[in-house]
């Protein structure tokens, strides 16, 4: 027989609809309370009697704590040693991710490489400049031109004989014009 108090009468119908006793859902002191009773060894009764609800909403709190789940999507190819090897390694700034591949004997692909590396803050993927650093003697014996230009009285080599162009005589930026490198910001240009 079912109590008086967990059943009413549909007018309409003339049908008696049960309602099984539903309390509010449990707020997160109770959870908290329900969670801290049973580590200090309580039993599902006296636990339910302490917080003064059900014995079922105590048995529907889950008592395991919540451990790390695993990471969606496929495993990494690359182990965080191996990461931080190609790291430090493309830090040096002489190789390409093909090479760095080869020279590592790595199994990922050049792509995964590439992305890795991306990923880094402190080395980014720049073109390497199309002039030759100046030595201190180079940028001597240009002053040295200059001040020979400026002072010079023959008529033959006159600055209206002088042609400048802005060809190229050398390409050197390799054969495709993307010569490129992995540059450690802490370092200075190549």
């Amino acid at each position: 027989m079912i109590p008086p108090s967990t059943h009413r009468r549909s007018r309409r119908a003339g049908l008696t609809v049960h309602l099984i006793g539903r309390g509010a859902p449990l707020t997160d002191i109770e959870l908290g309370r329900i969670q801290g009773l049973h580590e200090a060894g309580l039993g599902r009764r006296q636990i339910a009697r302490q917080v003064k609800r059900s014995v079922g909403a105590a048995n529907r709190v889950p008592f395991v704590i919540p451990t790390e789940h695993k990471t969606p999507g496929p495993a990494t190819s690359l182990s965080e040693r191996e990461t931080r090897y190609l790291v430090l390694t493309a830090a040096k700034g002489q190789l390409s991710a093909k090479q760095l591949k080869e020279e590592l004997k790595l199994s990922t692909s050049v792509r995964t490489i590439q992305r890795v590396l991306a990923g880094v803050d402190w080395i980014v993927y720049t073109k390497i400049d199309n002039t030759l650093p100046l030595s201190a003697e180079d940028k001597r014996a240009r002053e040295a031109w200059a001040w020979e230009m400026l002072m010079n009285k023959d008529p033959v080599r006159s600055w209206d004989s002088i042609i400048f162009s802005d060809e190229k005589k050398w390409n050197l930026d390799g054969p495709d014009g993307f010569q490129t490198y992995w540059r450690n910001l802490c370092r200075p240009f190549r």
